[in-house]
């Protein structure tokens, strides 16, 4: 009988010790992810402009308001020219290949096909070559929108504060 009561108390400090060292883990990994708003200020580069992104935990990729692109054709493959103006009516062009088209489930249901393009992008100290689809997002209140990939293993957003960082990615 005390034989089986020291082997349960022994399991049962084995099984403490191991989540304490499971939760210390995810402390250390949540501690190394930057803390930044759901709102933050996001630098594209090469152009340097800056735009009001929206963090959005929800969406799995990246999306940019393009209210008239131009779709060219260079070196065989299709590119495409657009203008983005910032709220401080700051305009720069951007031309980039188009690397696929997605296919985007919308909240209400249907499939939009849109246009994908690589753009370097920087929130806080955090400088990403993403994919970006590109989508008329004029009625919306921010035209860039930052999804999971570009936020997984480098932010973590505090659902309740907006602009913590300030974009630094000059190095």
């Amino acid at each position: 009988m005390l034989e089986t009561v020291l082997l349960i108390k022994k399991q049962s400090t084995s099984t403490v010790i191991g989540l304490m060292l499971a939760l210390s883990c995810l402390q250390v990994v949540a501690s190394e992810l930057v803390r930044a708003g759901w709102i933050e200020k996001a630098v594209l580069y090469p152009q340097g402009i800056v735009l009001h992104a929206k963090l959005d935990t929800g969406a799995k990729t990246s999306s940019l308001h393009a209210s008239d692109p131009e779709y060219i054709t260079r070196d065989g493959k299709e590119w495409v020219r657009m203008n983005v103006t910032n709220r401080n009516i700051e305009t720069v062009m951007i031309e980039a290949p188009i690397v696929r088209n997605v296919k985007i489930k919308r909240h209400f249901g249907d499939k939009q096909s849109r246009p994908v393009v690589l753009l370097d992008l920087c929130i806080g100290n955090v400088r990403k070559t993403e994919e970006v689809n590109l989508v008329d997002r004029a009625g919306m209140n921010y035209q860039l929108l930052i999804g999971r990939n570009f936020l997984e293993g480098a932010l973590m957003i505090d659902s309740g504060a907006t602009y913590r960082l300030s974009p630094d990615c000059s190095g």
